[in-house]
Protein backbone atom coordinates (compact mmCIF):
# COMPACT_ATOMS: atom_id res chain seq x y z
CA UNK A 1 0.00 0.00 0.00
CA UNK A 2 1.13 3.63 -1.07
CA UNK A 3 2.46 5.85 1.84
CA UNK A 4 1.15 8.69 0.12
CA UNK A 5 -2.05 9.60 -1.81
CA UNK A 6 0.41 11.51 -3.79
CA UNK A 7 3.43 9.65 -4.77
CA UNK A 8 4.80 10.31 -8.11
CA UNK A 9 4.63 7.08 -10.75
CA UNK A 10 4.16 6.64 -14.24
CA UNK A 11 0.42 7.25 -14.29
CA UNK A 12 1.40 10.84 -12.74
CA UNK A 13 4.37 11.67 -15.09
CA UNK A 14 2.45 10.54 -17.99
CA UNK A 15 -0.37 12.61 -16.86
CA UNK A 16 1.47 16.06 -16.54
CA UNK A 17 3.44 15.18 -19.90
CA UNK A 18 5.74 18.21 -20.81
CA UNK A 19 3.22 20.72 -19.05
CA UNK A 20 5.45 23.56 -16.70
CA UNK A 21 4.06 24.84 -13.75
CA UNK A 22 5.61 28.47 -13.82
CA UNK A 23 2.90 30.87 -13.07
CA UNK A 24 -0.91 30.92 -11.82
CA UNK A 25 -2.25 30.31 -15.28
CA UNK A 26 -0.50 27.34 -15.48
CA UNK A 27 -2.77 26.35 -12.54
CA UNK A 28 -5.80 26.91 -14.51
CA UNK A 29 -4.21 24.58 -17.31
CA UNK A 30 -3.64 21.76 -14.73
CA UNK A 31 -6.98 22.14 -13.31
CA UNK A 32 -8.46 22.35 -16.63
CA UNK A 33 -6.66 19.23 -17.63
CA UNK A 34 -7.98 17.23 -14.77
CA UNK A 35 -11.29 18.00 -15.11
CA UNK A 36 -11.19 17.53 -18.67
CA UNK A 37 -9.92 14.27 -17.89
CA UNK A 38 -12.85 13.28 -15.13
CA UNK A 39 -16.29 11.60 -15.84
CA UNK A 40 -18.04 13.67 -12.86
CA UNK A 41 -20.78 11.04 -11.92
CA UNK A 42 -23.71 11.63 -10.17
CA UNK A 43 -23.56 11.56 -5.92
CA UNK A 44 -27.12 10.22 -5.16
CA UNK A 45 -28.76 7.71 -3.13
CA UNK A 46 -28.18 4.96 -6.30
CA UNK A 47 -24.54 6.14 -5.91
CA UNK A 48 -23.74 6.97 -2.29
CA UNK A 49 -22.91 3.79 -1.21
CA UNK A 50 -19.74 2.99 -4.00
CA UNK A 51 -18.85 7.08 -3.45
CA UNK A 52 -18.39 6.59 -0.12
CA UNK A 53 -16.79 3.31 -0.13
CA UNK A 54 -13.86 5.01 -2.36
CA UNK A 55 -14.42 8.44 -0.67
CA UNK A 56 -10.34 9.59 0.29
CA UNK A 57 -9.31 6.16 -0.24
CA UNK A 58 -7.83 6.82 -3.34
CA UNK A 59 -4.91 7.77 -4.48
CA UNK A 60 -3.83 10.43 -7.29
CA UNK A 61 -3.51 7.63 -9.91
CA UNK A 62 -6.16 5.79 -8.88
CA UNK A 63 -8.27 8.42 -9.80
CA UNK A 64 -6.90 9.64 -12.80
CA UNK A 65 -7.02 5.26 -13.76
CA UNK A 66 -10.43 4.96 -12.75
CA UNK A 67 -11.07 8.11 -14.72
CA UNK A 68 -13.86 9.16 -12.44
CA UNK A 69 -15.09 11.61 -9.37
CA UNK A 70 -18.53 11.95 -7.45
CA UNK A 71 -19.68 15.49 -7.93
CA UNK A 72 -20.69 17.21 -4.70
CA UNK A 73 -17.94 14.96 -2.86
CA UNK A 74 -14.91 15.88 -5.65
CA UNK A 75 -13.27 18.53 -3.95
CA UNK A 76 -10.26 16.15 -2.03
CA UNK A 77 -10.02 13.83 -5.10
CA UNK A 78 -9.24 16.85 -7.24
CA UNK A 79 -6.78 18.52 -4.80
CA UNK A 80 -4.92 15.05 -4.64
CA UNK A 81 -4.79 14.53 -8.25
CA UNK A 82 -3.16 18.35 -8.50
CA UNK A 83 -0.50 18.13 -5.34
CA UNK A 84 0.75 15.01 -6.99
CA UNK A 85 1.21 17.05 -10.48
CA UNK A 86 2.59 19.88 -8.94
CA UNK A 87 4.63 17.46 -6.97
CA UNK A 88 5.96 15.92 -9.93
CA UNK A 89 6.86 18.88 -11.55
CA UNK A 90 8.73 20.11 -8.32
CA UNK A 91 6.07 22.74 -7.27
CA UNK A 92 5.38 22.65 -3.32
CA UNK A 93 1.61 22.30 -2.78
CA UNK A 94 -0.77 21.63 -0.14
CA UNK A 95 -3.91 19.93 0.72
CA UNK A 96 -6.10 22.52 2.98
CA UNK A 97 -8.95 20.98 4.58
CA UNK A 98 -11.69 23.57 5.71
CA UNK A 99 -14.58 23.14 7.70
CA UNK A 100 -17.99 26.19 7.76
CA UNK A 101 -21.35 25.58 8.26
CA UNK A 102 -23.84 26.69 5.34
CA UNK A 103 -27.03 28.26 4.91
CA UNK A 104 -28.56 26.13 6.31
CA UNK A 105 -26.52 25.97 9.39
CA UNK A 106 -25.17 22.31 8.49
CA UNK A 107 -21.74 21.51 8.96
CA UNK A 108 -19.88 21.22 6.08
CA UNK A 109 -16.10 20.23 5.09
CA UNK A 110 -14.15 21.11 1.72
CA UNK A 111 -10.66 20.84 0.24
CA UNK A 112 -8.99 23.45 -1.79
CA UNK A 113 -4.72 23.74 -2.66
CA UNK A 114 -2.21 26.27 -1.74
CA UNK A 115 0.74 26.13 -4.34
CA UNK A 116 3.82 28.28 -3.58
CA UNK A 117 4.87 29.81 -7.40
CA UNK A 118 8.43 31.80 -7.41
CA UNK A 119 8.08 32.32 -3.14
CA UNK A 120 4.53 33.47 -3.37
CA UNK A 121 1.44 31.33 -2.28
CA UNK A 122 -1.57 30.91 -3.78
CA UNK A 123 -4.90 29.23 -2.49
CA UNK A 124 -6.83 27.53 -5.68
CA UNK A 125 -10.17 25.90 -5.32
CA UNK A 126 -10.59 23.43 -8.18
CA UNK A 127 -13.47 21.94 -7.34
CA UNK A 128 -15.15 24.33 -10.07
CA UNK A 129 -13.87 25.38 -13.62
CA UNK A 130 -14.73 28.97 -12.96
CA UNK A 131 -12.05 29.52 -9.98
CA UNK A 132 -8.94 31.22 -10.37
CA UNK A 133 -5.32 30.70 -8.10
CA UNK A 134 -5.67 33.61 -5.59
CA UNK A 135 -2.82 35.16 -3.99
CA UNK A 136 -2.11 34.86 -0.14
CA UNK A 137 -1.87 31.81 2.29
CA UNK A 138 -4.55 30.82 4.80
CA UNK A 139 -4.01 31.22 8.36
CA UNK A 140 -5.95 29.65 11.49
CA UNK A 141 -7.27 33.60 11.49
CA UNK A 142 -8.23 33.29 8.15
CA UNK A 143 -12.11 32.68 6.49
CA UNK A 144 -12.59 31.32 3.12
CA UNK A 145 -15.63 32.06 1.19
CA UNK A 146 -16.82 33.80 4.63
CA UNK A 147 -17.91 30.36 6.00
CA UNK A 148 -15.04 28.18 5.92
CA UNK A 149 -11.82 28.36 8.35
CA UNK A 150 -8.69 25.95 8.13
CA UNK A 151 -9.17 22.54 9.95
CA UNK A 152 -5.57 21.36 8.95
CA UNK A 153 -2.85 21.53 6.27
CA UNK A 154 -0.89 18.78 4.74
CA UNK A 155 0.72 16.89 2.07
CA UNK A 156 -2.82 14.71 1.49
CA UNK A 157 -5.59 13.78 3.20
CA UNK A 158 -3.94 10.02 4.73
CA UNK A 159 -1.31 12.89 6.61
CA UNK A 160 -4.32 14.36 8.04
CA UNK A 161 -5.35 11.02 9.30
CA UNK A 162 -8.36 11.27 7.20
CA UNK A 163 -8.24 7.76 5.84
CA UNK A 164 -11.73 7.11 4.65
CA UNK A 165 -15.30 8.29 5.03
CA UNK A 166 -15.58 7.34 8.65
CA UNK A 167 -12.84 9.70 9.32
CA UNK A 168 -15.20 12.76 8.81
CA UNK A 169 -15.78 12.59 12.51
CA UNK A 170 -12.68 13.27 13.15
CA UNK A 171 -12.99 16.83 11.33
CA UNK A 172 -14.46 19.53 14.08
Amino acid sequence: MPKSQIETDQIIINFLGDVKIKTSDDLILIRNKIHDSLEFRPYNEETQEHADSVQWKRTASEILKDKYVYKGRACSDLVIVFIALCKAANVEALLVKLIGVNIYGKEVGHSIAEVKLNSVWYTFDLSTKDSIPKEGELTDQSRYYKIYKVWKKGRDLWDLGLYDISSEDKIK
